[in-house]
Parts: C-alpha cells; structure tokens; sequence
C-alpha cells in the first residue's frame, strides 16, 4: 500500500496543473483569509468604542434635534442625559472572521433614547448600496464553500475515466488485485492537499481577528473538512461511471450547481411558501396610520400622563411645556405599537433560518453558511434575541428617565452611577452547533461509505 502511495504521491508532483490549481486556490484562499480578519478585528474595534466611532455620523445626523430650553438644565438635564447612552452592542463571536460581511448587512448596534428609533430618520442606519454586499467582496466562508468543490473537481474529475480511455486502466487491473486502493490513495493524497490549504488559511483567519477563538475554530474545522470530504467522496463515486472524463466533469459540475445553488434556491422557496415574509409596504402603511393618529392624540395622551403624575407638572401650563417633553407620553405610546411590527420581521427572519437549518442535510454549502452565520454569532435567532433584549431594557430605561424628562429635573452623577444595565451575553449554541456538524459528518460519511461499498467495481474496465 506504501508503495502505490508514493507513486500516485510521483504522479501529483509530476503534473504541473496539479501545482497550478492548487496555487491558485491557496491565494485566493489566504487572500479572503487575511481581509476577512482583519476586518473583523474592525468591526470588533469599532463596537468597543462606539461613541467615538458614531461620534462623526450622531453629529450629522442630530444637527437638526430640538434644543433644550434654558429651563430644562441645558446640557446637564436629564432629557439631554438620556440621549447620551452609546449605541447596544451585539456581542460579536469567535468565528466573526467567517462572516463579515453580515455584521454590516444585519446591524450590530442599537441607539436607545427618549425618541423611537423605528421613526426617527436622524437615527437612521448608514446609507449604503445593497448591491455592494451582493456582489462585492465576498466572506471566507463563502470563497471557501464556492471554490473547494471547483478545486476537488479539477484536481480528481476523470482519474479513472482517462485510464480507460487510454487503455491503460486495463492493464492496471491485471496487474493488481485491489484497483480502489489506488484510486483511493489518488484521492486521500489529494484530500490532504487540499485540507492542508484549507486549514491553514482558516487558522490565518482566525488569526488575525483579535476576537477570535479555539472552540469556534475547531467548530469550524470539522465542519469545513467534512465538506472537503463530502466532495473528494462524491468525485470518487463519479469515477466509476462508465462515462468519458468530459462527462464526469460536466456531470460533477453539474452536481455543484444544484447542491450550491439549485437546492438552496428551492429551500428558499420552500420557506416563502410555508411562512410566508410580511409586507414591509403594508408596515410602513400600519406606521403611518399610528403616527397621525399619536399626533391626533398628542395633548390627550399628555394630559393622561400628567393626570397619573400630578405631582411632576409643577405650575408650568401644559401648553408651556417644551416640544421634546410634551410629545413624550404620545411617542412612547406609539413606540409600543410599532414595536410588534418591526419585530415581525425578526421574528421570520429567524424561523426562515430554522427552516433552512432543518434541512440544511440537502446541501453542505448551506450547512457551512449556516454554520458560519452561528459561529459569528450573526444568526437570525440570536439576532431576534437581540432586539428583544433591547425592546425589554429600553422599556426599563425609559421607565427610569421619562419621570426626570417630565419634570424638566437636573441630572446628577448620582442618578447617572444608578441607570439600569443592558446585559445580553448569549454564547454560542452548542446544541445547535452540534447539530449542523453532526449533519455535514452524516453527509459526508454517506457519501464516503457508499464509495467504499461500492470499491470493488473499480476493477471493471
């Protein structure tokens, strides 16, 4: 068996092409590797310090917010202390390398003030094109899920198929009793190449991100080399098709398209039909409705506010009161409505992902997404968990503030020192993680042990 492995070892080191395509992928590869840690490492830099990186956008943004009265405290007041909290950040995980990209597209921070975010355009997210995240650069997860296929075709397609048409393969099984062993010592060869490749630029990756660490790694390692396997098998059962070479790569091409592509599309699909995704049309609609009816309601929901707190108006007339307190109660109110809404949309977001993940069996593509998309903590479920965790802490804080706003009080280091703390410290799913792994090991050892089954039709020629 030694022997036939140093020959195929001969045979890979002799063909130049093999050297070329592996080059190649091993460029690409580091090169998505290195851009994709180190632009973690400034996502994760941004979100340690957000009130100096917001700080630029918050000033363009709020050039036009209402300025608080003489009477309020100015500066020191505690309307305008309540506009200070820094942006709640999403903690980012281990594996956020894998997935940059998503940290941009889903949002990672959240501002929280006595104005509702979900209406108020000076809070607005960054402007951005949507085309630059589809077809702009793309996360090591994806070059990895894209390429490695492409790279175990070209390197293994028609192995067997080239032999028989040259004759060879004839002569190869009269002079041995076991042909898969060198069929499969091409293969294993070949595999640990590209395996090689692989875990290196992911551990660079991983490298660079400064918040990176071992149990996403080895998390990823799994996953990512069942999928090598999965292809390097599939290839295998290719090669005893009695199909020309030509064929074989078409028909593996073939397979790569409907498993990273064709089959995701249809699951897609699939998850449109079942639950279907609310019309976000028809919300801004619903939004629309709520505010001109709150503005209807503006001097009734304060008078109601002030009629359960009698002690706080003091002998300011209600038509005294300044813009940002008087609109208070009848924003806050409308902030309640509007909250089932937007999270309507969080909501679907993560049941569509528990739907791909249910069948996430069908392609190990979407299983390695998947899989990136938990490690980096950027998964819908957890970012849904997110915003409620938000929703909850933004009502405790308003609970706190919205008394001091409405009695137009001072603010002291005291009441500052005793403001509640948002606390959301989700780690990472291990159940679910070992669920994606355990189906990609399953896919992959499937596909393996049907090849191996089927071994002994090597010797047909």
């Amino acid at each position: 068996m030694m022997n036939i492995v140093k020959v195929e070892w001969i045979r890979i080191r002799r063909n130049p092409l093999n050297g070329v395509i592996l080059l190649i992928f091993a460029v690409l590869l580091g090169l998505s590797a290195i851009w994709s840690g180190f632009r973690a490492s400034e996502i994760r830099a941004a979100a340690a310090a957000p009130q100096i990186a917001q700080a630029p956008a918050n000033a363009a943004e709020m050039h036009d917010a209402p300025k608080p009265d003489d009477h309020d405290g100015g500066d020191d007041s505690a309307y305008a202390a309540s506009n200070k909290l820094p942006p709640l950040q999403l903690p980012l995980l281990g594996g956020l390398a894998l997935n940059v990209s998503q940290a941009d597209l889903v949002g990672t921070s959240i501002k929280v003030s006595s104005r509702s975010r979900h209406t108020d355009g000076r809070n607005s997210d960054q402007i951005f094109n949507p085309l630059s995240y589809e077809f702009g650069l793309l996360d090591f997860a994806s070059v990895f899920a894209l390429l490695t296929p492409l790279v175990v075709i070209a390197l293994s397609y028609g192995l067997v198929q080239e032999e028989r048409e040259s004759g060879v393969w004839r002569l190869v099984c009269t002079q041995t009793a076991r042909p898969w062993q060198l069929v499969f010592s091409s293969l294993g060869l070949r595999l640990l190449l590209v395996a090689l490749i692989a875990s290196l630029s992911s551990a660079l990756a991983f490298l660079l991100d400064s918040g990176s660490d071992w149990p996403a790694l080895a998390y990823w390692a799994a996953i990512s080399l069942s999928y090598v396997v999965f292809w390097f098998a599939l290839t295998g059962l290719f090669l005893l098709l009695p199909i020309s070479s030509g064929a074989a790569a078409i028909g593996l091409l073939g397979s790569w398209l409907v498993l990273t592509f064709g089959v995701p599309a249809a699951l897609h699909w699939a998850a449109d039909q079942s639950q279907p995704k609310p019309s976000r049309m028809a919300a801004i609609i619903e939004i629309r409705r709520l505010q001109e009816a709150s503005n209807q309601q503006r001097q009734t929901a304060l008078a109601d506010w002030f009629k359960a707190h009698p002690d706080l108006l003091g002998d300011t007339p209600l038509a005294k009161l300044p813009r940002e307190v008087a609109g208070l109660p009848a924003a806050m109110q409308l902030d309640h409505q509007i909250r089932p809404l937007m999270m309507q949309f969080e909501t679907h977001r993560a049941e569509r992902f528990g739907f791909m993940q249910r069948w996430c069996w069908t392609s190990p593509a979407l299983a390695l997404a998947l899989a990136a998309d938990r490690l980096s903590g950027l998964d819908a479920p957890r970012h849904a968990g997110f915003v409620a965790a938000v929703d909850a802490f933004e009502d405790r804080w308003r609970e706190y503030f919205l008394p001091q706003i409405m009695a137009r009080a001072g603010w002291s280091e005291a009441q500052q020192a005793a403001l509640p703390r948002f606390d959301f410290r989700q780690t990472m799913d291990y159940a679910e993680l070992n669920r994606l792994a355990g189906w990609q090991a399953l896919s992959a050892a499937s596909i393996l042990a049907f090849l191996i089954a089927l071994r002994q039709r090597f010797a047909r020629f």
